[in-house]
């Protein structure tokens, strides 16, 4: 009779356990952070590095195949491409950083501007390759 229960309840986990979904990495910058400040900028850069390690930490796709709910992994393209505009990202947000601190009283506009679309397109990047 134990057998038979232990039996039940292995069969019944195991059914269990694949009604689970598992959703790739993605980022969504508008609801995680607000990109009108300095500290807004630094908190998008970094919700967005722990997305993109995220990403990474995914067996890469066999040939052929992509990312779905049965399949999870990552594309390599998608992987390199994510590095790229991760470096831009960190150059731009360190660049703000540092303008803003040499020059407190100028004008940082243009380099406000060139870290939230350096971050908006790492976001980009992410949802493509989901």
């Amino acid at each position: 009779m134990r057998k038979l229960v232990a039996a039940i309840a292995v069969v019944c986990g195991l059914a269990l356990a694949g009604c689970q979904t598992v959703a790739l990495p993605s980022l969504n910058l508008n609801s995680a952070a607000s990109l009108n400040t300095v500290y807004g900028i630094q908190n998008a850069f970094g919700v967005a590095v722990n997305a993109a390690n995220a990403y990474r930490a995914l067996p890469l796709c066999r040939t052929g195949t992509g990312p779905g709910m049965i399949n999870i992994c990552a594309k390599r393209s998608v992987i390199e491409r994510l590095q790229s505009a991760m470096r831009k990202a960190r150059l731009a947000v360190n660049n703000l950083v540092a303008l803003q601190k040499a020059y407190p009283s100028v004008d940082i506009s243009n380099a406000f501007a060139a870290a939230r679309s350096a971050l908006i397109a790492v976001q980009q990047i992410l949802a493509s390759g989901a």
